[in-house]
């Protein structure tokens, strides 16, 4: 039934005419063997008329010409289908009918090469990908030949999205998606799912491994700011995973200093549960919460419901200095954030013509809950007294223009001396021929850019506060249904010192080049921003008005940050701290000393380091050369729990009375091999948004009907072919009336 309601009558001249013809034609020719009588026995008469009568029927039938609808594909241009294969950790999973996941896929891959390489590839450009956090492209040999799969996250909606827009000018038949479906990144699927079917294409999944695991809740915790300001709310966001719990309720508790203060029941659903508790410190200093779940019945692992989080306060507001001698949109709307931080004081300076500067300074006492703009009196810092005030510079185009040769030395020795952070923040700033600056950067610039480009995080970008949204779903998947930049600044070369946060892809090749990234200077830091356009994040579609607050925060962050340790307690001479008070298992830890009015010659700083366990190592703190007064060690734990560092001085004599210490944390917050149970109903729901089917991996040698079965059904641009001009009907109607015409003659009637 099918086959046949895709088939429609296209005649040269009205059915009813060519209908009309073939019942007159049928007459003339029952008339003629009727009058034939004399010359033939009735019942040859009554066969031949028959046979002639069948013969006007199909030329009637080939009148009426008869025609099917078909996918109109243009020549030399295939569509790509898109293969797409989970290598994220949990497919070491040994529960596919005694082996590993990768393995059951590999070996049915392998098995099923003549669909890809030959029954796919004569309709299809056949394309390979694999995928855990992102999704990169492959060759069908790698897969099926390559190494164990280690991702540490599953991210199914950066595998549709990426795979399915690898060539934005071809076009895409369909996506074979092979995975355990256990998402853990937090992205839309199935958004990305209607993205894909938006492009009228299927996908069809494959979803191998078992649902079954052992029972677990596991508690993760964090700050949704760099740090607190003194008096003001901020808020300690928990995120509670369980496998085997869902629908039961539990208490989470809130611990200041050991003491609860605060407990919310949840219902843990299939995701788990998120709950946000307000903070409020009253003086500054760091202070020590933790959040835990008391352990359930048959619960596999209890040690992992509890997590530490350390809460700095300070007291000020964050002076910012904002110069640029060619204001764009990204300008205006990045003035606009800062004014609406109730935490920052900024003074801007704007050249709007070539002798016109608009300038604007907010101003506030100390205890006040508002701030004060002035407009008058303003200038640009001419002094260390006047420069030092600020805590963080903003640099756009052409500030170079607007600051004198003694100027740009100040804001060398702003960085380096008084340990501020300096944001140049549409790329390079200057001209080319200005080295002082240039050489505060962590990324040095082309003169080209690149246009329409978004942005991914790097793995340092990702644990960077600077991405902190305090958003339930990872920052990087927010920033990929962001709006894309308007322009991205090329690279020639990346630093020694710089560390990249987020990169951009340079062109089709899928080259990738830094597009945000810092380096420590001195006692600061400086951050580059190499895009153009983020102020299109300030204004987003009502479909993505759950990022609308994404813009400020993005630069919120980046200036406490970039500040956050910049500065000393009141008469301290010595400041002793981690680059950030949590960290992920496997990742490098920097302690830092930074020191002022103390001798270099008397002091060896060295730090006792004591893990959760009771262990502990001796780390010397070695001067660093390029920024004086300036201390650092690295240390790499191999244990998850609370850290505590602790300072001395282990030079004879020393005179100095240190007692600093840093706390810190460890923790590995990769759900990928703690929940690994597969999870076929969303893999199904993908297939089923975007008209596809799931599969199993014995059902691979049908995908190539399958697929053509899918573009008969969807079909948009259709084209319509005559059934009957083939040389099998033209050779079959020949035959037929050579065979009547041959009896006719043997009955005397030709």
């Amino acid at each position: 039934m099918g086959a046949l309601s895709e088939i429609s009558v296209h005649p040269p001249f009205p059915s009813a005419a060519v209908l009309g013809l073939g019942v007159l034609v049928a007459a003339l020719v029952a008339t003629a063997y009727w009058r034939s009588r004399a010359n033939a026995r009735l019942t040859r008469r009554l066969v031949l008329a028959l046979l002639r009568c069948v013969a006007v029927v199909a030329l009637v039938l080939v009148l009426l010409r008869p025609m099917r609808a078909e996918p109109n594909v243009r020549e030399g241009e295939r569509p790509i289908f898109a293969v797409v294969v989970d290598q994220s950790a949990s497919m070491k999973t040994e529960d596919a009918d005694g082996t590993s996941r990768d393995a059951a896929v590999r070996a049915a891959l392998a098995g099923s090469r003549g669909v890809f390489e030959q029954a796919l590839t004569a309709d299809y450009d056949v394309r390979y990908f694999t995928f855990a956090h992102e999704s990169q492209p492959a060759v069908l040999d790698e897969i099926v030949g390559g190494r164990a799969p280690t991702g540490t996250t599953t991210d199914l909606s950066a595998a549709l999205l990426q795979s399915s827009s690898t060539l934005t000018n071809r076009a895409l038949a369909g996506v074979l998606l092979i995975s355990d479906g256990r998402d853990n990144a937090g992205g839309d699927v199935r958004r990305a799912a209607t993205f894909v079917k938006g492009a009228n294409a299927g996908v069809w999944t494959v979803p191998v491994g078992s649902e079954t695991e052992s029972h677990d809740v596991y508690v993760t915790a964090r700050l949704k700011q760099s740090y607190l300001y003194v008096d003001q709310p901020g808020s300690i966001t928990v995120t509670v995973s369980q496998a085997g719990f869902a629908g039961q309720y539990i208490d989470v508790v809130l611990l200041r200093e050991g003491a609860p203060v605060a407990t919310e029941r949840v219902a843990l659903t299939e995701r788990g549960a998120s709950i946000e508790f307000p903070v409020t410190e009253k003086a500054k200093g760091v202070v020590k919460y933790a959040v835990e779940v008391s352990p359930l019945p048959g619960e596999a692992d209890s040690a992992n419901n509890k997590r530490t989080v350390f809460v700095r306060a300070v007291d000020e507001r964050t002076k910012v200095l904002f110069v640029e001698a060619r204001p764009y949109w990204d300008s205006k709307f990045l003035l606009r954030a800062l004014q609406r931080d109730q935490n920052v004081e900024v003074t801007s300076l704007f050249q709007i013509k070539e002798d016109k500067i608009v300038a604007i300074a907010e101003s506030s006492a100390k205890d006040a809950p508002e701030k004060s703009s002035i407009t008058q009196g303003i200038s640009l810092p001419k002094s260390k007294e006047d420069l030092f005030r600020f805590d963080c510079l903003i640099l756009g185009k052409g500030v170079d223009v607007l600051l004198t040769a003694e100027q740009l030395a100040l804001v060398r020795d702003f960085v380096r001396e008084r340990g501020g952070g300096v944001v140049f923040s549409r790329a390079r700033s200057y001209g080319f021929d200005n080295e002082a600056l240039a050489a505060l950067e962590p990324l040095v610039w082309e003169r080209d850019s690149v246009h329409g480009k978004r942005f991914e995080l790097t793995p340092e970008g990702k644990t960077s506060p600077v991405f902190s949204f305090g958003k339930s779903i990872p920052s990087d998947t927010v920033i990929r249904e962001l709006p894309e930049m308007v322009s991205v600044t090329k690279v020639a070369q990346e630093k020694s010192l710089s560390v990249v946060l987020a990169r951009s892809k340079e062109d089709d090749s899928g080259l990738e080049m830094a597009t945000i990234a810092y380096q420590r200077y001195g006692k600061g830091k400086v951050m580059s921003v190499g895009a153009t356009g983020l102020w299109r994040w300030a204004i987003t579609p009502p479909e993505l008005a759950a990022y609308d607050d994404v813009f400020e925060r993005f630069w919120g962050q980046m200036i406490r940050w970039l500040v956050s340790d910049s500065d000393f307690l009141p008469g301290q001479e010595i400041s002793f701290r981690t680059d950030r008070y949590t960290y992920n298992l496997g990742e490098m830890v920097q302690l830092a000393v930074r020191t002022k009015f103390v001798d270099g010659q008397s002091f060896s700083p060295s730090a006792t380091v004591v893990a959760p366990s009771g262990k502990f190592v001796e780390l010397p703190l070695d001067a660093d050369p390029q920024s004086p007064g300036v201390y650092t060690a690295r240390f790499l734990p191999e244990e998850e729990g609370e850290f505590v560092a602790t300072l001395s001085d282990s030079a004879p004599e020393s005179t100095l009375n240190i007692a600093e210490s840093a706390p810190f944390t460890v923790y590995s917050d990769n759900t990928e091999t703690r929940f690994v149970s597969a999870d076929r109903a969303l893999m199904a729901d993908i297939a089923r948004v975007t008209g596809g089917e799931a599969l199993s991996l014995d059902q691979l040698n049908t995908l190539p009907e399958r697929m053509r079965a899918f573009e008969r059904k969807t079909a948009t641009d259709t084209k319509f072919v005559d059934i009957w001009d083939k040389l099998g009907v033209f050779a079959a109607l020949l035959s037929f009336l050579t065979v009547e015409w041959f009896a006719r003659r043997r009955s005397g009637l030709v």
